[in-house]
């Protein structure tokens, strides 16, 4: 890689980059996730973040490289449409033990065409703008409902504010 004489950009390298947000309010400080880059002060993300609020798969970033040679976002420039869920399997969940418990999530999500990854009984779905959002809510409610995991919205868009919960 060429050195920049820019401090806040990056040269174009071969593979992805891992871009990184600031945590507030947990043990963790900060998260990162896989993003391309579009520009030397630009990135779009890969996957959705674990942790981060308002981040989903594709959205783009303005960023500036700190002074630990991180890539840190500074600011979102793009939004991707896409909406980004985090859901935890419950201890007790009949779907089965964490681990194999999240692949029988991720396949019901799959069906919906809504993708995503997880481990640990953890698990973000990254929900397409052209997602039939009903459906997906409506997944989502009856497996908290029953028991099988609790959710959060990290990143929604008005579409999904608007469509009617079920």
């Amino acid at each position: 890689m060429v050195p920049s004489t820019d401090s806040n950009a990056i040269d174009p390298p071969s593979e992805a980059v891992q871009l990184w947000f600031s945590l507030s309010g947990g043990p963790a400080t900060a998260v990162g996730v896989g993003a391309e880059v579009l520009a030397p002060d630009r990135l779009r993300l890969l996957f959705a973040p674990w942790s981060a609020l308002d981040a989903a798969k594709g959205d783009v970033y303005r960023v500036h490289k700190g002074d630990d040679g991180k890539l840190w976002a500074r600011e979102k420039i793009e939004a991707s449409g896409f909406c980004t869920i985090r859901l935890v399997l419950t201890d007790d969940s009949p779907i089965g033990s964490l681990n194999a418990g999240v692949e029988a999530v991720l396949d019901k999500f799959f069906a919906l065409g809504v993708t995503g990854s997880g481990m640990f009984g953890l698990a973000v779905i990254d929900i397409p703008r052209d997602a039939d959002i009903t459906r997906v809510r409506r997944l989502l409610d009856s497996g908290q409902r029953d028991g099988w995991w609790d959710y959060d919205e990290l990143c929604v868009t008005d579409a999904w504010r608007r469509a009617t919960k079920p």
